[in-house]
C-alpha cells in the first residue's frame, strides 16, 4: 500500500496589483494610450497583391508582396520576396509600405 504524501501545498504568491484609479508606464491600469507610437500611413491605395518596399522602424528594409489586408486597411500581411517569410504589420506600427512600379512587360 502506498502512503500519500502529507503536508500542504505551497501558496503561490500573487504579483502586486497597482491601486485602484493608478497609472503606470503602459496606461491607467495598464491599458494602452489611445494614442498611436508613430503617425499613421494610410494604406488603402495599397492592393492586395501589390509589390512594396517595406521600411521598418527598426530593421532592414526588405521587398515584398501584399498577401493580405483588413477591409479597413489597418493591417496587411507582406509576404518578404527575399525568402523572409510572411509578416503582419499594423499601420500605426512606424512600418511604411511604398509600392513599387510594375514593369510593362
Amino acid at each position: 500500500m502506498t502512503r500519500a504524501k502529507s503536508g500542504t501545498r505551497r501558496l503561490r504568491r500573487r504579483p502586486e496589483q497597482p491601486a485602484a484609479g493608478a497609472t503606470t508606464s503602459a496606461g491607467v491600469l495598464g491599458l494602452r494610450d489611445s494614442v498611436p507610437d508613430h503617425p499613421a500611413q494610410d494604406w488603402s491605395g495599397i492592393e492586395v497583391g501589390a509589390t512594396v518596399h517595406v521600411i521598418p522602424p527598426a530593421g532592414l528594409p526588405y521587398l515584398g508582396r501584399v498577401d493580405a489586408k483588413t477591409p479597413d486597411s489597418g493591417i496587411a500581411w507582406v509576404v518578404s520576396l527575399e525568402g523572409s517569410g510572411r509578416q503582419m504589420h499594423g499601420k500605426r506600427d512606424g512600418v511604411r509600405l511604398h509600392s513599387v512600379p510594375r514593369t510593362p512587360w
